[in-house]
């Protein structure tokens, strides 16, 4: 029965996304961790305390970042092989960009729904404003602005991550074919990983603006009389109060963090994939 083989393969597909993406992401910030934090300290809102010592503490929120990577590496990339996988298949062969890039925004959307509150806490940590544990920061956050104020700067993550996946993926899928036809075999592992920190760099680089207003929003507390109201402002206000140059502060460790950080990434992710869809783990 067609149905039933091609439902049958989308599942199997969703699971074992799922799986090598919640071991991807973990992998990723816990080794990460460290250039994170500094990226966060040069683009946090100036004046900060820890933006000016951005070596002090160099783990602080690290207990949110880990809770949330592998629920929210999993739900991505259980999306992203799902909705690849379906798309693809009601495309021809020529629009796999296409879908490619719809499948990584569709999966996109749906992490950062789980992401945000833990990234909004994470940030607030590592830049030192507002409270000193993640505890007291949620309560805090939940008191003075209702339970949304956990998503304050979803937007601006959203804005940030819909490009920055939409010029990844299809750039790792097609540096795999072209590399996999030159080759003329299937690539290594390793070769995947190596794909996706090129196309992770490229792509860091060219969304770091975006990336700056993500933290100038999260890491603004109630204390800081919220001076920006949203996307728009706080790019306006960053660019003339401290020049264009200023939406590009942190660049270096973003590209950095998000090139070794693809090698990582997708190498554990291809690696795992490949383990368990083998059913070797």
């Amino acid at each position: 029965d067609k149905s039933s083989v091609s439902s049958l393969t989308t599942r199997e597909s969703f699971v074992s996304g799922l799986m090598a993406g919640a071991v991807a992401g973990t992998t990723v910030d816990l080794v990460l961790y460290p250039l994170d934090t500094v990226k966060t300290r040069l683009q946090a809102v100036q004046g900060s305390e820890t933006s000016l010592n951005i070596f002090k503490d160099i783990f602080d929120g690290l207990g949110p970042a880990i809770l949330a990577s592998a629920p929210c590496a999993a739900v991505f990339f259980g999306a992203y092989d799902t909705l690849k996988r379906v798309i693809g298949a009601s495309l021809h062969s020529d629009m796999a960009p296409i879908a490619h890039c719809l499948a990584a925004a569709g999966a996109d959307l749906t992490q950062s729904l789980v992401r945000t509150p833990f990234e909004v806490v994470k940030q607030q940590l590592q830049a030192g404003v507002g409270a000193d544990s993640a505890k007291a920061i949620v309560a805090g956050i939940i008191k003075q602005e209702g339970f949304m104020g956990l998503y304050r700067g979803w937007g601006a993550l959203a804005l940030r991550d819909l490009p920055f996946d939409i010029i990844e993926f299809p750039m790792y899928e097609y540096f795999k074919k072209e590399w996999a036809r030159i080759k003329g075999a299937p690539l290594a592992p390793w070769q995947g990983s190596l794909c996706g920190s090129i196309a992770g760099g490229i792509s860091a680089a060219l969304t770091t603006p975006l990336d700056v207003v993500k933290t100038r929003l999260m890491t603004q507390t109630t204390e800081n009389t919220l001076k920006y109201s949203g996307v728009l402002d706080c790019l306006k206000q960053v660019a003339t109060d401290e020049g264009i140059g200023a939406l590009w502060t942190g660049v270096v460790p973003r590209m950095s963090s998000i090139a070794f950080g693809g090698a990582i990434f997708f190498g554990a992710y291809e690696y795992a994939k490949a383990a368990i869809v083998a059913k070797q783990i």
